[in-house]
């Protein structure tokens, strides 16, 4: 849910730089597109088109202005003028899909195939999309203060620890509520259910455009993450505009809602555990923290946390003359929550990181936890503004129970995930909504069937949006299918997928469903293969 791709900003800003001589029109920015409420595309990022679509800021009283949505198209290679636009829908929230689509810009088409649009585009309050704000109005020293303050460690690493969090997430949304009252006054307007209506904004505006009629316009997409909060809700307020839509690391749309995300931590342990079975099957030449057998890795790792947990480690500095550091078990946890996403790429680091620390060397957990330290709101705001009316976790006696449950259900990560994710911080804030922004019906889902049936997809072990979310959601969409991938780790498309999952959502973009509970086997293995992307 919560994932901060940082190979994702670099790719991007490798692809605005490029020599932009050949065409005098070439845009490397949003800045030096004018916004439209007609969708007018402008080559941009010298592979791609781009456009800034006006959008009214409440579809209810279209009288308060408009704001606009950043939107970047990639053009397949067999792609024609009729081609269907397939739409990538990021996660976070907050997640930018234009830096999305720059960085995949080589293997979508390899994916899923060449003959169709590629799009996607940053949410409102996202990246190049208006709306955007900043809590602390730039003052570093403010947002360092409060991060000081409120980021004490995991949640129960003292007897203070929790009263400390609860009490200063206060802080955070009374600034964002200042800033909001203050100089942006409809700063909260970036809800889930007014991004769908964008989306359906934008398919209009797409089929008007081509000469077709908007009435007819279908949503062709592609959701990881939050994008799948962002599908079901399109899909439960526009049922009938569902051409194709393909939604994978599923969230429980209705705990996200209700600010109570416990289906989160269901499968975080046996993610860790995986560890120890992919490090042992490696052997010692693949994995530096083979062990003998599963257990005694595991063994291992349970050892280096009680050492973490009862004795920090100083890094003087003083050799080097580098600035001196305290490698926590707090550090030592949030290198496990940051594994888990992507045990492909990140089992093997994570094995020579606890491999050094077993021969006396620390210095790679240094910072580790204040490395996730709040830098931006985007995530925040939008979370927040989207559960304001349904927030199950306000009082402290609310946090106390969604932390013991946390810990209860993960012994590796229970403990960091509060902190982690940071749902406490919605319980200050005030956003003053019409309704038309928040999600009227209680309950995500329908009672019948969507124009095309949704393909829900997920990894056998997603230890962030496991299967038992997928599982919910599909069953709340009837005629819904849902696509398994074994396989460890958070969204398939992250993990690299296999030629069988890919192969079956070729299919399915071309019409045919899968029969629901398909599984294919797993294709890439962590210590053995590298990630594809």
């Amino acid at each position: 849910m919560k994932r901060l791709v940082n190979a994702l900003i670099l790719f991007a800003g490798l692809g605005c730089k490029a020599d932009s001589g050949h065409d005098p029109d070439m845009v490397h920015g949003f800045d030096n597109i004018e916004p439209s409420a007609n969708l007018t595309w402008t080559p941009c990022f010298d592979d791609f088109t781009c456009s800034r679509l006006e959008v009214p800021l409440d579809y209810s009283n279209t009288t308060l202005g408009t704001t606009s949505i950043a939107f970047i198209k990639l053009a397949g290679k067999n792609a024609t003028a009729d081609s269907p636009s397939l739409l990538f829908i990021d996660g976070g929230p907050g997640g930018s899909g234009v830096d999305f689509l720059l960085t995949y810009r080589t293997v979508v088409g390899q994916i899923l195939g060449e003959q169709y649009n590629f799009v996607s585009f940053d949410p409102r309050g996202v990246n190049n999309s208006g709306l955007g704000i900043d809590c602390f109005s730039g003052n570093a020293e403010a947002r360092s203060a409060f991060n000081r303050l409120h980021r004490t460690g995991v949640t129960n690493i003292s007897s203070t620890s929790l009263e400390e969090q609860y009490y200063s997430s206060s802080i955070y949304g009374e600034w964002c509520n200042d800033v909001v009252k203050n100089d942006s006054p409809h700063g909260y307007y970036v809800t889930t259910p007014a991004v769908a209506h964008d989306l359906l904004t934008f398919i209009e505006a797409e089929a008007e455009l081509a000469g077709r009629p908007p009435s007819d316009a279908k949503l062709w997409a592609y959701g990881v993450s939050y994008g799948t909060v962002t599908g079901t809700t399109f899909a439960s307020m526009f049922p009938d505009r569902i051409g194709r839509m393909v939604l994978d690391g599923v969230l429980n749309a209705e705990q996200y809602y209700e600010n109570d995300p416990r289906d989160n931590v269901d499968k975080m342990d046996e993610a860790m555990e995986k560890f120890s079975s992919f490090c042992h099957s490696a052997g010692p030449e693949k994995c530096s923290f083979w062990g003998p057998t599963p257990a005694e890795i595991m063994a291992r790792v349970d050892s280096i946390i009680h050492q973490l947990q009862n004795h920090p480690v100083p890094i003087s500095g003083a050799e080097s003359r580098a600035l001196p550091a305290l490698v926590t078990y707090s550090d030592l946890k949030a290198l496990f929550i940051n594994t888990i996403y992507t045990p492909v790429a990140s089992f093997p680091a994570m094995a020579d990181i606890l491999h050094q620390f077993e021969r006396g060397n620390v210095s790679a957990l240094a910072g580790l936890f204040h490395g996730s330290d709040i830098t931006s709101d985007a995530r925040l705001i939008i979370q927040c503004a989207d559960s304001y009316r349904r927030n199950k976790l306000t009082t402290i006696g609310e946090f106390e129970s969604f932390v013991e449950y946390t810990v209860s259900k993960s012994k590796y990560i229970g403990d960091i995930y509060p902190i982690f994710l940071e749902t406490i911080l919605c319980r200050s804030f005030w956003p003053q909504l019409p309704d038309s922004m928040v999600v009227q019906d209680p309950r995500i889902g329908l009672n019948g069937p969507t124009s095309f049936p949704i393909l829900f997809a997920s990894n056998t072990i997603d230890p962030i949006t496991p299967l038992i979310s997928a599982r919910e959601m599909s069953s709340r969409f009837p005629g819904s299918v849902l696509l398994l991938q074994e396989a460890v780790g958070h969204t398939v498309v992250d993990q690299g997928g296999s030629n069988c999952y890919f192969g079956h959502v070729q299919a399915y973009l071309q019409g045919i469903v899968p029969p629901s509970n398909t599984t294919c086997s797993q294709q890439y293995i962590p210590f053995i293969d590298s990630p594809i992307f």
